[in-house]
Parts: C-alpha cells; sequence; structure tokens
C-alpha cells in the first residue's frame, strides 16, 4: 500500500503473490511503475524519508531481505522536519536506499548521510537500472564540493572561474583521435572515480560537448561562418557596448579609439603596456600553453579603489581548422586565459582578485578585436601597489593571432 502523495499518484493498493521479502516488493513497484522509482531516488532532495510499516512495525534497511510477513506493508512518505527531537532518525529511510535495496540482495554494507541503519548492497550489478543507483547513492556519499572562495585578505574580490570555449572540439584539428567519444558526460569537480577491473572498452569523462550546424552559402566550405567581431563569445556569451556581466565577469567591447585614447596620468592609477608587450608573434611572449606574463605594479593609493579595468586586444585574427593543411575548412579558434591581481603586503595569501575566460570566434588575419573587463574588489588598507599577471592556460588558433593588454587601471574610459 501506498500513502500519502504516493498513493494519489501511482494508486493506494497493489496485490502481488509469492513475494519472498519487502525488496521484492519495492522491486516489482519500480518495475511497474518507472517514475515511481524516479520519485524515490529525488526524494531526499526535497527533505522527504520514508517508513516502511508491516504489522505496526516500521522497518530498518536490515529487514527489507527477511522473508515477507503475512499482513499488508505500507509506504508512507516522512517530512523531515518531522522526526521529532528525541530520535530524530528513527526509523526513517531515503528513497534511493529502498531503491538500491530493491534491486540488490545481501553483500557489503554502506552507511547513507547517518539518516538510518546501512543497507545490503551487492557488488554483482543485475540490472538496467544499476547505473541509476549507484549514480543516487554516489550522490549522497560523495557530494560535490564548491569551489573555494577567496581568503579573508581578499574581502569581497572578483573570483571567477569561466567554461572553456563552447562547441569546440580540440579533435578537429586533426592532432587528436575521437573516434570513440562513449556518451557526452558533464562532471564537477568531486565526483566519485569508478574502478574497473578486467578488459573493457573505455571512454573518458567529457566536460562539454556543442555541436552547430549553420549554412552559410559557402559551397567549397572554406569556413564554418563568415568572419567578423559577431562571432565573438567571451565565456559563451556576446559582448555589448555597455557592462554586462553576462560573461560572467563585467566585460563591454570597445573601439581603437577608445583604446588609444587610455594614458598614464600623474598619480599612476593606470598603467599603458608598450606595443611589442604580449603574447604571439613578434611579442615578448609566445601565444601558448602556460605562458605567463607579469604585466606591472599601479599604485593603489588615492579614490580609485573599487573598480579596475583591464583593456584587452586581439590582432592579426582567430581562427582555427577542421583538419590539416592550409584547404582545411576554418573554425572558431579561442583563448583561454587567466588574471590574477595581486596585492604587495606581506602574508601567504596575496591574491584580491582572479578571473579565468575564453574568447573565442572567427576573425580573419585582417580584423582586429578590442574590449575591456573590469573586476572588482573591497578597498585594501596599508597598502601601496597592485601587480598584474595575465597567464596563457589554453589556445587553438591557426591564425597568427596576437593576444595583447594595452592598458590596465583604474576606471580607464572615465
Amino acid at each position: 500500500m501506498l500513502a500519502g502523495e504516493l498513493g494519489e499518484k501511482y494508486g493506494t493498493h497493489h496485490e502481488y503473490y509469492n513475494l519472498r521479502t519487502p525488496a521484492d516488493a519495492i522491486k516489482l513497484l519500480c518495475i511497474n511503475h518507472p517514475k515511481l522509482q524516479k520519485d524515490l531516488m529525488t526524494a531526499h532532495q526535497n527533505g522527504v524519508g520514508y517508513k516502511l510499516i508491516q504489522s505496526g512495525a516500521a522497518m530498518g534497511y536490515d529487514e527489507l531481505h527477511l522473508p515477507f510477513g503475512s499482513r499488508p506493508m505500507v509506504l508512507v512518505p516522512v517530512i523531515s522536519g518531522s522526526l521529532g527531537q528525541e530520535n530524530p532518525f528513527g526509523r526513517i529511510l531515503l528513497g534511493v536506499g529502498l531503491v538500491a535495496a530493491g534491486f540488490f540482495t545481501g553483500g557489503a554494507t554502506i552507511g547513507l548521510l547517518g539518516l538510518a541503519a546501512p543497507i545490503g548492497v551487492s557488488a554483482v550489478l543485475g540490472t538496467v537500472g544499476a547505473s541509476l543507483i549507484f549514480g543516487g547513492v554516489a550522490q549522497l556519499i560523495s557530494p560535490q564540493p564548491e569551489i573555494p572562495k577567496l581568503g579573508s585578505r581578499r574581502m569581497d574580490g572578483t573570483n571567477f572561474r569561466g567554461p572553456g570555449p563552447q562547441g569546440v572540439s580540440r579533435g578537429a584539428s586533426g592532432q587528436q583521435s575521437y573516434a570513440y567519444t562513449g556518451p557526452a558526460n558533464t562532471v564537477g569537480n568531486g565526483s566519485t572515480i569508478p574502478v574497473v577491473y578486467g578488459r573493457a572498452m573505455l571512454g573518458g569523462h567529457m566536460l562539454s560537448v556543442g555541436i552547430e550546424a549553420t549554412d552559410v552559402s559557402d559551397p567549397i566550405a572554406t569556413a564554418i561562418k563568415a568572419p567578423g567581431p559577431d562571432t565573438i563569445l567571451i565565456n559563451g556569451s556576446q559582448v555589448e557596448r555597455e557592462f554586462n556581466d553576462e560573461s560572467g565577469i563585467e566585460t563591454k567591447t570597445i573601439t581603437r579609439g577608445q583604446l588609444n585614447s587610455v594614458n598614464t596620468t600623474k598619480t599612476n592609477r593606470r598603467i599603458v603596456i608598450a606595443p611589442n608587450v604580449g603574447f604571439g608573434p613578434g611579442l615578448d611572449k609566445t601565444l601558448t600553453e602556460n605562458s605567463t606574463k607579469k604585466m606591472g605594479n599601479i599604485d593603489v593609493r588615492g579614490p580609485f579603489q573599487d573598480e579596475f579595468d583591464i583593456m584587452f586586444e586581439i590582432d592579426r585574427g582567430l581562427y582555427g581548422r577542421a583538419g590539416k593543411g592550409e584547404d582545411a575548412t576554418k573554425i572558431d579558434g579561442f583563448i583561454q586565459y587567466r588574471i590574477e591581481v595581486e596585492h604587495t603586503m606581506p602574508g601567504d595569501d596575496p591574491t584580491v582578485a582572479v578571473a579565468e575566460n575564453t574568447i573565442q570566434g572567427y576573425l580573419e588575419r585582417s580584423e582586429n578585436y578590442f574590449y575591456l573587463q573590469r573586476l572588482k574588489w573591497t578597498k585594501l588598507d596599508n597598502n601601496k601597489e597592485l601587480k598584474l599577471r595575465i597567464t596563457i592556460m589554453d589556445v587553438d588558433t591557426d591564425a597568427p593571432t596576437r593576444f595583447r593588454v594595452h592598458a590596465f587601471g583604474y576606471r580607464l574610459l572615465d
């Protein structure tokens, strides 16, 4: 018998014959009502547990594989806030534990969040739903961690980890083989890693995957799209002429005139970088993975301590190729980079702001792109200078792309 909301959705009475154990009853219910199985496995996310009652007594996980009694068995939803104070856990069972017990018999025990007695599950995968069950159990015993926040010295500084390139496969360059990709998975930090024994064909965890099909009226398919600034995405979003944070960090496009209008000032609240400094052909750093450049120090004394701007320039195009050779179709290129701002006060935690960004798109060699990003933090007392560091984390471009920081400082366009 199903009580409460379960009875309303799936019926109150379900009659089965020759049941050996309560776990068999749960298994048959899940097979006959797949949506019920899904409800049981996700109920804990809404603070709902269950009591399994037969002959007036509530069962524990360790009793689900005992012989089935002659009296009706009742599954009753229980809100977690109603567990009481003297015995806060009692015989409240997690729905995912009920499903696991229904599909497995005997074997090793695992504890679930300390909410009930351990459940018995087998190491033998005998059903199609086994992967779903273990997925739910893994979520409970291996919660996903949050991205670390800035330290106490960094106040309320920008702390942004942007996504990688969208819809761009490194295999498109022909340098790696992705002949066997398997299903696309999304995996976060802290995921449980399975260990496989014996011979098996395995795929890796794909962090992101995307496919874009576009008719660009290009009969010989020299490129997947028309080049230009409109193709540029920063952290997966198009950027406008006014500040917006759709890209995860305040960003806006600027013109060459705005770029050239910024000069150094007597108060040293801004610094203009020399034209031969940057990443790429003819500059002082190569545009390759893990290339780092310190851009200099800036004076933080005075009224300008809250909005820190950095002007970037993409020069000489940006594109990759779907294969090898000059005749291969042009696709989006990308640059993934990290911005770090550090104070000069003594201590072990100098970083006041960090932002990891990806710029991608299709620009021909004659095209440029200019944009400005803004970082924020709380005013730092007893500090004289801040240092800026730019690191190229990953790059894929077949153009002679140059990536420059033109200027940085406080409110550059004010």
